[in-house]
């Protein structure tokens, strides 16, 4: 009996490593937007501009052609109109509600998409001024939006294992 005890132990041993590395070698994009042009403000929370509405209109089947898979599994967008008719698309492309961010949630955004996304596509709508401190809390890669620059999308692959990547690109006219 002790014959056949070693080799099943060995099978049960390997079964248990292969499970443990499925679970642990996901990969998890990210992929952040900042919000299109605002109309003028006529009060601190502008809607989108019409040049704004034009950009986002397709923005939606956009991330589907470019996304592996094509799909969105959550999705973040700060607590303004502008974010959220920016991500509205979004969310309806991917049947997806919009799960709102307030200005005190931006601190913790990227290890909150670290620790409950893992393995997932993940899109958050944002600002020029969050989404690079965003995006260097999960990747180490410091960029700069510049105020006129409402076209860059940013890609954050996170393998793990391996090397986080950031990819910059544009969308709209």
């Amino acid at each position: 009996m002790a014959p056949l005890l070693v080799p099943l132990l060995i099978v049960l041993a390997a079964g248990a490593g292969i499970f443990w590395l499925g679970t642990w070698a996901r990969t998890t994009v990210v992929i952040l937007v900042r919000h299109a042009e605002a109309a003028p403000a006529t009060s601190g929370d502008p809607d989108l501009s019409p040049a704004g509405e034009a950009r986002v209109r397709g923005l939606g089947e956009y991330l589907a052609d470019v996304l592996p898979g094509g799909k969105v599994d959550y999705l973040y967008a700060a607590d303004t109109r502008r974010a959220q008719q920016t991500a509205a698309p979004i969310a309806n492309q991917f049947k997806l509600p919009i799960n709102l961010l307030a200005s005190s949630d931006w601190a913790g955004i990227a290890t909150r998409i670290k620790r409950e996304h893992r393995g997932e596509t993940v899109v958050v709508v944002g600002y020029a001024s969050t989404l690079p401190s965003v995006i260097s809390q999960l990747s180490a890669t410091q960029v700069a939006i510049r105020e006129d620059d409402y076209r860059s999308v940013f890609v954050v692959v996170i393998p793990s294992p391996g090397e986080t990547r950031v990819l910059r690109l544009r969308y709209g006219s």
